[in-house]
Protein backbone atom coordinates (compact mmCIF):
# COMPACT_ATOMS: atom_id res chain seq x y z
CA UNK A 1 0.00 0.00 0.00
CA UNK A 2 2.83 2.38 0.85
CA UNK A 3 4.46 1.78 -2.57
CA UNK A 4 1.19 2.54 -4.33
CA UNK A 5 0.83 5.83 -2.45
CA UNK A 6 4.43 6.79 -3.23
CA UNK A 7 3.95 5.96 -6.92
CA UNK A 8 0.71 8.00 -7.02
CA UNK A 9 2.39 10.96 -5.30
CA UNK A 10 5.32 10.80 -7.73
CA UNK A 11 3.02 10.68 -10.75
CA UNK A 12 1.04 13.61 -9.39
CA UNK A 13 4.12 15.75 -8.93
CA UNK A 14 5.48 14.92 -12.37
CA UNK A 15 2.22 15.82 -14.06
CA UNK A 16 2.74 19.60 -13.98
CA UNK A 17 3.92 20.74 -17.37
CA UNK A 18 4.31 23.67 -19.73
CA UNK A 19 3.29 22.90 -23.30
CA UNK A 20 3.33 24.91 -26.54
CA UNK A 21 1.36 23.64 -29.56
CA UNK A 22 1.24 25.08 -33.10
CA UNK A 23 -0.99 24.89 -36.14
CA UNK A 24 -0.19 26.52 -39.46
CA UNK A 25 -2.68 24.95 -41.85
CA UNK A 26 -5.07 27.75 -42.86
CA UNK A 27 -5.97 27.02 -46.52
CA UNK A 28 -6.16 30.70 -47.52
CA UNK A 29 -8.02 31.93 -44.43
CA UNK A 30 -7.61 35.62 -43.68
CA UNK A 31 -8.28 37.35 -40.37
CA UNK A 32 -9.22 40.96 -39.53
CA UNK A 33 -8.42 43.62 -42.13
CA UNK A 34 -7.13 41.04 -44.61
CA UNK A 35 -4.17 40.10 -42.39
CA UNK A 36 -2.42 36.85 -43.22
CA UNK A 37 -2.12 34.40 -40.29
CA UNK A 38 1.25 32.71 -39.87
CA UNK A 39 0.22 30.19 -37.20
CA UNK A 40 -1.93 29.63 -34.16
CA UNK A 41 -0.07 29.13 -30.89
CA UNK A 42 -1.66 27.46 -27.87
CA UNK A 43 0.15 27.52 -24.53
CA UNK A 44 -0.83 25.52 -21.47
CA UNK A 45 0.87 25.55 -18.09
CA UNK A 46 -0.48 23.37 -15.30
CA UNK A 47 0.36 22.36 -11.79
CA UNK A 48 -0.91 20.86 -8.54
CA UNK A 49 -1.63 22.50 -5.19
CA UNK A 50 -2.58 21.18 -1.77
CA UNK A 51 -5.43 22.98 0.02
CA UNK A 52 -5.55 25.42 -2.95
CA UNK A 53 -2.50 27.41 -1.84
CA UNK A 54 0.48 25.11 -1.21
CA UNK A 55 2.19 24.46 -4.57
CA UNK A 56 3.33 20.86 -5.06
CA UNK A 57 4.56 20.89 -8.65
CA UNK A 58 4.00 22.95 -11.80
CA UNK A 59 5.34 23.25 -15.31
CA UNK A 60 8.86 24.55 -15.80
CA UNK A 61 8.38 27.42 -18.24
CA UNK A 62 12.13 27.50 -18.92
CA UNK A 63 11.79 24.14 -20.71
CA UNK A 64 8.39 23.91 -22.43
CA UNK A 65 7.39 20.64 -24.14
CA UNK A 66 9.78 18.65 -21.97
CA UNK A 67 9.23 16.49 -18.93
CA UNK A 68 10.28 19.32 -16.62
CA UNK A 69 8.60 20.28 -13.37
CA UNK A 70 9.21 22.94 -10.70
CA UNK A 71 8.60 21.44 -7.26
CA UNK A 72 7.03 23.57 -4.52
CA UNK A 73 6.78 26.57 -6.87
CA UNK A 74 3.73 28.07 -8.55
CA UNK A 75 4.58 28.87 -12.16
CA UNK A 76 0.95 28.67 -13.31
CA UNK A 77 0.42 32.37 -14.02
CA UNK A 78 -0.88 34.43 -16.89
CA UNK A 79 2.43 36.31 -17.00
CA UNK A 80 4.39 33.09 -17.54
CA UNK A 81 2.10 32.14 -20.43
CA UNK A 82 2.57 35.59 -21.99
CA UNK A 83 6.34 35.22 -21.57
CA UNK A 84 6.16 31.89 -23.46
CA UNK A 85 4.09 33.57 -26.20
CA UNK A 86 6.71 36.32 -26.51
CA UNK A 87 9.45 33.67 -26.69
CA UNK A 88 7.59 31.91 -29.54
CA UNK A 89 7.10 35.19 -31.38
CA UNK A 90 10.82 35.96 -31.17
CA UNK A 91 11.68 32.44 -32.37
CA UNK A 92 9.38 32.87 -35.40
CA UNK A 93 10.48 36.46 -36.11
CA UNK A 94 6.93 37.71 -35.61
CA UNK A 95 6.04 41.08 -34.11
CA UNK A 96 2.22 41.05 -34.25
CA UNK A 97 -0.66 38.84 -33.14
CA UNK A 98 -4.45 38.93 -32.86
CA UNK A 99 -7.20 37.01 -31.06
CA UNK A 100 -5.31 36.66 -27.79
CA UNK A 101 -7.39 34.52 -25.41
CA UNK A 102 -6.48 33.31 -21.92
CA UNK A 103 -8.45 31.33 -19.41
CA UNK A 104 -7.79 29.64 -16.12
CA UNK A 105 -9.20 26.25 -15.14
CA UNK A 106 -9.19 24.67 -11.72
CA UNK A 107 -10.22 21.15 -10.70
CA UNK A 108 -10.37 19.98 -7.09
CA UNK A 109 -9.95 16.37 -6.03
CA UNK A 110 -10.67 14.87 -2.64
CA UNK A 111 -12.63 18.02 -1.71
CA UNK A 112 -9.92 20.71 -1.53
CA UNK A 113 -7.02 18.45 -0.61
CA UNK A 114 -5.61 18.45 -4.17
CA UNK A 115 -6.26 21.03 -6.89
CA UNK A 116 -5.06 21.02 -10.49
CA UNK A 117 -4.66 24.55 -11.80
CA UNK A 118 -3.98 25.43 -15.46
CA UNK A 119 -3.68 28.52 -17.63
CA UNK A 120 -4.48 28.22 -21.33
CA UNK A 121 -3.43 31.01 -23.71
CA UNK A 122 -3.82 31.13 -27.48
CA UNK A 123 -3.11 33.69 -30.18
CA UNK A 124 -2.94 33.95 -33.96
CA UNK A 125 0.50 35.11 -35.04
CA UNK A 126 0.32 37.50 -37.99
CA UNK A 127 2.64 37.42 -40.97
CA UNK A 128 4.89 40.44 -41.34
CA UNK A 129 5.93 41.46 -44.83
CA UNK A 130 9.38 39.94 -44.32
CA UNK A 131 8.29 36.74 -42.50
CA UNK A 132 8.38 33.56 -44.64
CA UNK A 133 5.23 31.43 -44.60
CA UNK A 134 5.88 28.00 -43.01
CA UNK A 135 5.13 24.83 -44.91
CA UNK A 136 2.20 22.94 -43.28
CA UNK A 137 3.33 19.76 -41.54
CA UNK A 138 0.04 17.85 -41.57
CA UNK A 139 0.61 14.21 -42.49
CA UNK A 140 4.39 14.49 -42.38
CA UNK A 141 6.82 13.49 -39.71
CA UNK A 142 9.24 16.08 -38.38
CA UNK A 143 12.39 16.18 -40.49
CA UNK A 144 10.66 14.80 -43.63
CA UNK A 145 10.68 16.91 -46.77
Amino acid sequence: MRNILLAAAGALLLSGCATIRHSNTFHGVKVEDGEVPLEIVEIENSGWEMFKFIPLGSGDTRYPNRLACRFFMDTVTLQNNLNLLEMEMKAKGVRRFTNLVSRNSEESFLFILLTRNAYHTSAVLLKDADTPTPTPTVGRKEGEE
